[in-house]
């Protein structure tokens, strides 16, 4: 069977996983404290277990991904992260919960490098800045409805139901990428493929090593590796926080439609989440048009400047009693952070080569799920003993580093092992 374009598969690839996460994640957490029950000890387990899961696995997914193929790992990832969310769906109970947590970590880490690595070979690096944004503007429409039919079948049916189809959908695009994906410029090492699993163990602990030695002799991938890591505690405190604070410092309008009735919680971060993509959406073609990413320095140039708008939107989001206008900065902070992502990722794949692009990559996640499990932690616990706002408040420091990192690596350099 004919293969589509990489570009074309890409996109819609994007598309699909971006309406299965609205569809998945606009409802999941109402999931967990209002259908399973659970505390927030029990909630923090469950994430604990994912991301301590992601790290162990990230490392030797990302050298299958450069040994043998990233097609095959993005296809085998697509399956495990399908059946992850079908399970827990189906079986809204903790101990399931924990299990489906350990099967999206072997399909998330399958996925992460792979496919970045991947689309990057197939239209090479000078390109594939512009890729990733068009990717994003793709994604986020998608996302929108992704949301609109979490929040309509939460109403109708119940939270399961969203999250029960994202898997599903997740299954269906792994079939539609085994049919058209194609994989033309990966240079699959044949001698490997003849020797003996011993001998492919130490192959792979070879490209590991390779990974370890680039990041030790480049400054660039020094940085990128610091960023990863304070983006990522940023990210996922935020993430969590905020929605704590919303919904303890305000008071949520509540929604009859006909039919439906009152619509549920779920609502009202499903709306927030799509102004986000529309204000991320409208960033990525200002970015696209304004920013040649293929110039190294602009990507930092670009991340520092929107560091600093974070930064500022945090605090007011922060410190503001105005329902409103906390709500506005709310979606700016989220609309940064997904324009970010896309940005940072054409940085690293600049900057690192194509043999060992997926293990490098995985490695940038390993230093992201530290900065959550060790900085991201430590504000939850100050969080619990000193309130959320505060720890919202010190949770935007962590981007004062991050500016610093950017702001040295703004005029580019010339490789990846400078």
């Amino acid at each position: 069977m004919k293969k589509l374009p990489a570009e074309s598969i890409y996109y819609i690839r994007a598309a699909t996983g971006e309406l299965n996460s609205g569809l998945i994640f606009t409802s999941i957490w109402v999931l967990y404290y209002t259908v399973m029950e659970l505390s927030l000890i029990e909630v923090s387990v469950l994430y604990i277990v994912l991301t301590v899961s992601n790290f162990i696995l990230e490392i030797p997914t990302g050298i299958v991904a450069d040994l043998y193929s990233r097609r095959l790992s993005v296809i085998i990832g697509g399956i495990f992260v399908g059946l992850a969310f079908m399970t827990v769906g189906i079986f809204p109970f903790f101990a399931i919960a924990l299990l489906a947590g350990f099967i999206e970590a072997i399909g998330d880490t399958c996925i992460s490098g792979a496919l970045q690595a991947w689309i990057t070979d197939e239209v090479g690096e000078d390109n594939v800045g512009n890729v990733f944004l068009r990717g994003r503007q793709v994604a986020t429409p998608a996302g929108w409805v992704g949301v609109i039919l979490s929040i309509g079948l939460a109403a109708w049916m119940n939270y399961q139901a969203p999250i029960i189809l994202g898997g599903m959908l997740w299954l269906l695009l792994t079939i539609f990428l085994i049919l058209y994906m194609p994989e033309t410029n990966f240079k699959k090492n044949a001698e490997i493929n003849r020797q003996s699993w011993r001998n492919q163990m130490k192959a792979s602990s070879a490209t590991f090593a390779e990974g370890i030695r680039l990041v030790r002799g480049s400054t660039t991938l020094q940085a990128l590796f610091w960023a990863f890591l304070l983006g990522s505690a940023f990210a996922d405190g935020f993430y969590k926080f905020s929605r704590a604070h919303v919904l303890q410092s305000f008071t949520l309008p509540t929604i009859t439609l006909p039919l439906l009735g009152a619509l549920k919680d779920n609502l009202w971060f499903g709306v927030l989440e799509m102004l986000q993509g529309l204000f991320c959406l409208a960033g990525a073609e200002i970015v696209r048009r304004k920013v040649k990413l293929s110039d190294r320095g602009a990507a930092a140039r670009t991340l520092l400047s929107l560091s600093a708008m974070t930064t500022v939107a945090v605090v007011i989001f922060t410190l503001t009693q105005h329902f409103g206008l906390a709500m506005a900065t709310w979606v700016i902070v989220g609309g940064l952070q997904n324009l970010s992502t896309p940005i940072t990722e054409a940085w690293m794949n600049q900057n690192i080569p194509s043999k060992i692009r997926a293990t490098l990559i995985s490695m940038s996640s390993q230093a992201g799920m530290v900065g959550t499990l060790g900085i991201s932690t430590g504000l939850g616990a100050f969080g619990d003993r000193f309130g959320v706002r505060r720890a919202l408040g010190l949770s935007s420091i962590i981007l004062l580093p991050m500016m610093l990192i950017y702001a040295r690596k703004k005029d580019g350099a010339q490789n990846g092992c400078d």
